[in-house]
């Protein structure tokens, strides 16, 4: 899953980055060494990618390019974290001919009222792409907003401020088993502070929402469990064609050190069909369940991804969740496209009662696509979306799914 950032969230433009770590599907950005950056940055077209060519045990070329560098410095002001300034750094490479380059990176954010935060993550595969494995770390102290949890109360859109510090550590192993088929594990850990906040030179009134209970707020979670994978997709960075399926189910229990005893079900799906040279049109589906004695902060939930864009991180968060999304995609140049999307989804107290007592949230927008060098095929992007009555303002690498 390419990297998606929500603008107004405190920490996605910075740390987003570690959203590269969501699915296989991953945008690959840039070329171009390292030494040729301040020329590239000065001209239209990148400098041009060397490329070593080396040979496998069969005889057959393959590939091997030199580590490609992105930078993302990008300041910022909203009115939950004041100005602020936020930066990253990807490398790509790949130093055993995977059919999938290696992926490693970083990022920072500071802003005038006090969030900050850092992170990094790693993503590799084998030379036969038998083998994949994500890691990421991060330290967030940060301004979030408490919207309550159920449909009620995200309707009611009346936040609750909360002073949040997490520490994430996750990973993420898979082997192919058979064709476009892998099986693997995921463990994360995380620990939680929270505390509501007061801002005493607000002339809002204070928000009716209760805060989520103490324990929940001064938590540790700690999930391990399985996960599937089914692959057939053209591209890892721009898929045209194919389908792919991803299913992980986490389980958190005392001998793991976890707060609470739950697990969490999240299963998607996408599919790619090219309509022409220039044309792709594109749809996902998901569905979420989380059962047990859940943390506020692991419930299934709209905004943290590209599931439903059009809604502000937690405002809708339940036990259970769908959506649907459909999306074309049209190459107007050879740099410059566009995009059109719309989807819908809900939350329900269960996941046996999505369907029956769901609420509905639609979303819609529109998108620009840039293609900054010639030889990858990863698009930076800039999305507008609507929900009801909320929007976002999306910046990212490679598309939304």
């Amino acid at each position: 899953m390419p990297l998606s950032c929500r603008y107004s969230k405190t920490l996605g433009v910075a740390l987003g980055v570690t959203c590269l770590l969501a699915r296989p599907a991953t945008a690959q950005v840039e070329t171009g060494s390292q030494q040729a950056l301040p020329e590239a940055a000065a001209s239209e077209e990148p400098p041009p990618v060397e490329v070593e060519w080396e040979t496998d045990g069969e005889g057959k070329e393959k590939k091997k390019k030199d580590v490609d560098l992105l930078f993302a410095p990008v300041p910022f002001s909203t009115p939950t974290t004041g100005a602020g300034i936020a930066g990253g750094v990807v490398a790509f490479y790949n130093p055993n001919g995977s059919p999938n380059q290696w992926m490693t990176g970083g990022g920072i954010v500071w802003t005038t009222r006090g969030s900050k935060g850092i992170a990094a993550f790693h993503k590799m595969s084998s030379g036969d792409d038998g083998f994949r494995l994500t890691a990421s770390i991060s330290y967030m102290d940060q301004f979030t907003k408490f919207y309550g949890i159920g449909a009620d109360d995200g309707d009611r859109n009346d936040a609750l401020m909360l002073e949040d510090q997490q520490f994430n550590i996750k990973a993420t192993a898979s082997r192919r088993i058979f064709p476009h088929g892998y099986l693997g594990a995921r463990y994360q850990l995380g620990t939680h502070s929270a505390a509501p906040h007061v801002d005493e030179d607000s002339e809002d009134p204070p928000s009716l929402t209760p805060p989520p209970p103490v324990d929940q707020m001064e938590s540790t979670l700690s999930v391990v469990g399985p996960v599937f994978q089914y692959d057939t997709t053209d591209s890892h960075t721009q898929p045209t064609k194919g389908m792919q399926f991803l299913a992980v189910w986490v389980f958190g229990f005392d001998a793991l050190g976890s707060t609470f005893k739950h697990n969490k079900l999240t299963a998607e799906g996408s599919a790619y069909f090219r309509t022409d040279d220039d044309t792709v049109m594109a749809g996902s589906a998901m569905v979420c369940s989380a059962n047990g004695d859940v943390p506020y902060y692991n419930l299934c939930l709209f905004g943290a991804s590209a599931d439903l864009r059009g809604y502000v991180t937690g405002r809708y968060r339940d036990r259970a969740a769908w959506s649907i999304q459909g999306e074309v995609r049209h190459q107007f140049t050879k740099r410059w496209g566009g995009v059109a999307f719309m989807g819908i989804g809900g939350i329900s107290t269960s996941v046996g009662d999505l369907f029956s007592d769901s609420n509905f949230l639609p979303a819609s927008g529109l998108g620009v696509r840039y293609l900054p060098f010639k030889n990858n095929d990863v698009h930076l992007r800039l999305d507008l979306a609507v929900g009801k009555n909320d929007h976002g303002v999306y910046l990212g690498i490679g598309e939304a799914f």
